[in-house]
């Protein structure tokens, strides 16, 4: 019998969503390989043209230079360069770490933070300046942390004061600065509509309040054109809003109706212009993209709750039109500056995620053209499709979930019993599990694991639970009232609902994840300590006091934390919730033992997490081991630490169930 490896697993490309050249000639998209990301090329037709990997590094951010098919690539040893794909050479740029590089509208300057400091870099003479204004900041970026104005006159950028994200105008000329949010709120992802109007994203009261501003930077006035509100559960939108191309107003997804949907913005507020019992984004941070001025392409679920199609609303008629209804997940829609093709990043039962082109007057149920291939291909079985399931909770909520059954596969007889069961739980907590592949890496490998433990005879069951994205706004704040408790509901419906089959051994249920995941299996451990025989604990949060004070500081605003909202008050006002939601106060009644893994240079997480599992078990009678990984992050970025960990796991599996 030919068997699955951990190799097979590891051996998986994950891409991340494609770009293409301002002359439509080219496509790029980084793609992660064994420890970190290369850049694959493509032609106008989809075809797979070169793959650049920097000697010795890796790709961290790339983007197109506005006015050639010339791409700006930095690396994470601090190097950047200009690629061309057309004669596959590298030209130096500079070799000084900086980061969140953005091109100027004329393609003659790169705007970047330099040891902080927001400042340009001229592309031809290689000239760098720094203005002398106030810096970045630590929290962690956002998508877009400049934008230059139309006539590369002024440039907006994100900074940190008063312990809050700022966002301010540079003159470029001069280096002044002309125009800065001074506010408690938390400003963001700045972008300019036409007549040197800048919109910029607010977060405010403890993520109860998001508005999205129109500046005037030259007079100094602020309108709120949308205000999206809720003081009692705090708001779920995600993603910034991106503006047409002639700038006179923006698009992006909100759940003002209980659903994402999408709304067109203007200086005289918002219109919704799509509706339905489902939600028009593909992942949560997903926002459309324009076809022109006058069409929408974006993702939606309209098909299936766990499935994503691509469609594009012709904002003229109000009609929607299918681009892609294939079966499985279709995200990250990028069409063409010409209008004539669609990439886009698909991924299904059969495929892990791929790069995919296809044009527009294609139908919409045709595969398309393949830049980059999943790698299922290559494995000597067959992956094992999930069978959609729907979790009955004690309080009467339905949790979607999959279960993958290792008697589908050539491993495990058709009549086998008494087999190990293993439960999934994702992180955010607004992810979502797929049928299929996820198109993330995270998660994409997650299930890629849950693949090869199936062909070791053991059953996955990979759980939706509250929180997450899909299924409208009331489930994804249904962990809002009390974090933790919900948690710990569906988490402990999926080990009933896998004791329950007659094929599982009841006594040998198993929960593991990552991140948000972690901290669900360190909690449930202890809050439910019957409900399962081993727990796996990759990045959790063991102690939110300890969390927020260090995410305060290092990751995110304290206007942008809801924790205080869902919590009752801030950790000095409500120390008894804040200790009645981290897993630490329930570790004395762990009866299952726990493995835990964590990276010392994680940024999403902070390490001293794991530093409060080993100071609290150490003194009890709990089973427990652990690992940290030095300089690695929140998910593990080399192999050989992924081979570690998975075999720890299975080694974990195989001795406690």
């Amino acid at each position: 019998m030919t068997a699955l490896t951990i190799g097979d697993v590891l051996d998986l490309d994950y891409p991340g969503p494609p770009v293409w050249s301002s002359d439509s000639e080219f496509l790029a998209a980084a793609v992660y390989e064994d420890d970190g990301q290369a850049l694959q090329f493509a032609g106008v037709d989809g075809r797979p043209h070169w793959r650049y990997r920097p000697t010795d590094a890796h790709v961290s951010e790339f983007a197109w230079r506005p006015d050639g098919h010339d791409c700006l690539v930095a690396t994470d040893d601090g190097r950047t360069v200009l690629v061309d794909p057309a004669t596959e050479t590298v030209r130096p740029l500079a070799e000084v770490a900086e980061t969140d590089h953005t091109w100027s509208n004329g393609g003659d300057r790169i705007a970047c933070y330099r040891d902080g400091g927001p400042g340009t870099l001229d592309v031809e003479t290689g000239v760098a300046r720094t203005f002398d204004v106030p810096e970045r900041g630590p929290y962690l970026a956002e998508d877009r942390m400049f934008a230059w104005s139309d006539d590369d006159s002024y440039l907006a950028y994100r900074f940190v004061d008063r312990d809050a994200k700022q966002v301010g105008v540079v003159d470029v000329e001069t280096g002044e600065l002309v125009y800065r949010t001074d506010t408690a709120a938390s400003s963001r992802s700045p972008t300019w509509l036409s007549g040197d109007r800048l919109l910029l994203d607010r977060i405010a009261d403890h993520a109860t309040r998001r508005e999205l501003v129109v500046v005037e930077p030259g007079r100094g006035t602020e309108t709120v054109v949308v205000r999206e509100e809720d003081p009692d559960f705090g708001i779920v939108s995600r993603g910034a809003p991106e503006v047409s191309p002639s700038g006179e107003r923006a698009a992006v997804p909100l759940p003002l109706d209980g659903w994402d949907h999408l709304y067109l913005v203007d200086e005289d507020g918002a219109e919704q212009v799509t509706e339905g019992a489902f939600e028009d984004k593909g992942l949560a941070d997903s926002t459309p993209r324009w076809l022109g001025d006058d069409a929408l392409v974006f993702s939606s679920n309209r098909l299936a709750p766990e499935q994503r199609g691509i469609y594009r609303l012709d904002l003229g008629t109000g009609e929607v039109h299918p681009v892609v209804e294939t079966t499985g997940t279709n995200v990250h829609p990028a069409p063409s500056p010409d209008g004539e093709r669609l990439a886009y990043v698909h991924a299904d039962t059969e495929h892990s995620p791929e790069i995919r082109v296809r044009e527009f007057g294609a139908d919409a149920g045709s595969a398309g053209s393949r830049v980059t291939t999943s790698g299922v291909e290559d494995w000597p079985v067959a992956p094992v499709a999930p069978e959609r399931v729907v979790l009955e909770t004690d309080d009467g909520i339905e949790v979607p979930a999959f279960v993958v059954d290792p008697r589908d596969t050539d491993a495990v007889d058709d009549d086998a019993t008494d087999l190990p069961a293993v439960v999934w739980v994702h992180g955010g907590p607004m992810r979502q599990m797929r049928h299929g592949w996820h198109p993330g890496r995270a998660y994409g490998l997650a299930y890629t694991v849950h693949q090869y433990l199936a062909h070791r005879g053991y059953v996955g069951l990979l759980v939706n639970y509250r929180g997450g994205i899909g299924y409208g706004k009331t489930f994804r704040q249904g962990i809002a009232a009390d974090p933790g408790a919900e948690i710990d509901v569906d988490v402990v419906a999926a080990a009933e609902f896998l004791r329950g089959l007659d094929h599982v051994d009841p006594d040998a249920v198993a929960v593991w994840g990552l991140s948000y995941g972690g901290f669900a299996a360190l909690r449930v451990l202890g809050t439910e300590p019957d409900a399962f025989d081993l727990g796996i604990n990759l990045a959790g949060v063991a102690d939110r006091r300890v969390y927020e004070e260090w995410a305060t500081e290092s990751k995110y605003s304290s206007p942008e934390s809801s924790l205080p909202t869902t919590l009752g008050g801030t950790r000095w006002e409500a120390p008894e919730a804040w200790a009645a939601v981290s897993p630490v106060t329930h570790m004395d009644e762990y009866e299952a033992p726990l493995y835990s893994f964590h990276g010392t240079a994680d940024r999403y997480v902070n390490v001293e997490q794991l530093d409060v599992v080993v100071d609290e078990l150490l003194g009890s009678d709990a089973d427990f081991e652990y690992e940290y990984y030095p300089d690695e992050n929140h998910v593990f970025s080399k192999r050989r630490v992924w081979e570690r960990v998975l075999g720890r796991i299975e080694t974990a599996l195989e001795t406690e169930l």
